[in-house]
């Protein structure tokens, strides 16, 4: 096991990246398991979720840790330091033999000297890739055991036109997905998880992540973190900030995008909003 960093900027990323990649093996090993298939998804989000805890537990022991098994904490409020985690990103994709479009979100918010703090390290693992997305690029790691059968292909087909490529959900897509497309003229990429179809942005596989179902703090905030350290566009559909760590547990939606989109995207969403 890799020692945690100490505190500090650099090695709290380090320390995200760290805990994204040990919970993505987890879930690996996990994947090809005698668990039966209709426990499968619950079982490893708890495994990993509890690899992540254990480890905060024991390295930072006075930050808190934000998820879905704790939605109405408020100490959070008043913290200096909050990891928001989403251990098994995509349980329907994870427990679907071949699908390799789920993810492990780790994110740290901290306060700032004015009140208003901010993420300041965030991670995306994609495990079965073995990869692990952050604002720096992405970094390959080596799963716990071998991943048995054939590595998997790229999340989308590459691109045989100059049309936009917009990724929705394939569970909920936006209402006005179909319309939207028309009106760009883009094709919509049907996908699985928040972290999917943000890493097909992140990978220049698609210009655009469009969701419209609701998402909670601790879905999007290493979304949007690692998103944003690249460069590129994270917001509402309206364009308006996305700030963590604050009293609203959930955001009605989500835009991710390459900057060169992101004003007309949001132009055109308009309309349905």
């Amino acid at each position: 096991m890799t020692p945690f960093p100490a505190h500090g900027r650099t090695n709290d990323q380090r320390s995200a990246e760290d805990l994204a990649a040990q919970a993505g093996r987890l879930l690996t090993d996990l994947r090809v398991s005698r668990v039966a298939p209709e426990e499968l998804g619950e079982f490893a989000e708890g495994e990993a979720r509890s690899v992540i805890l254990d480890r905060l537990a024991v390295a930072r022991p006075d930050d808190l840790v934000y998820g879905e098994w704790n939605p109405d904490s408020r100490a959070r409020l008043e913290a200096d330091r909050v990891w928001f985690v989403d251990p098994l990103d995509g349980v329907r994709s994870y427990v679907t033999e071949g699908r390799p479009d789920w993810a492990v979100h780790v994110a740290l918010w901290e306060s700032g000297p004015d009140g208003v703090g901010g993420i300041t390290a965030c991670a995306i693992a994609m495990p079965a890739y073995g990869r692990v997305l952050t604002g720096r690029g992405a970094t390959t790691y080596q799963p716990m055991s071998i991943i048995r059968g054939p590595r998997p292909g790229p999340l989308v087909p590459p691109r045989d036109d100059d049309r936009l490529r917009i990724a929705v959900s394939e569970a909920e897509p936006p209402a006005f997905a179909e319309d939207l497309a028309a009106k760009l003229d883009a094709s919509l990429v049907h996908l699985g998880s928040g972290g999917g179809k943000t890493a097909t942005v992140l990978e220049g596989e698609c210009d655009a992540y469009i969701h419209t179902s609701g998402h909670h703090q601790w879905d999007s905030a290493a979304t949007v973190g690692v998103v944003q350290q690249r460069g590129l566009h994270a917001s509402a559909l309206d364009g308006s900030e996305l700030v963590y760590n604050v009293e609203e547990i959930e955001y009605p939606d989500l835009l991710v995008c390459t900057r060169e989109v992101a004003d007309r995207v949001i132009e055109a969403v308009a309309e349905y909003l």
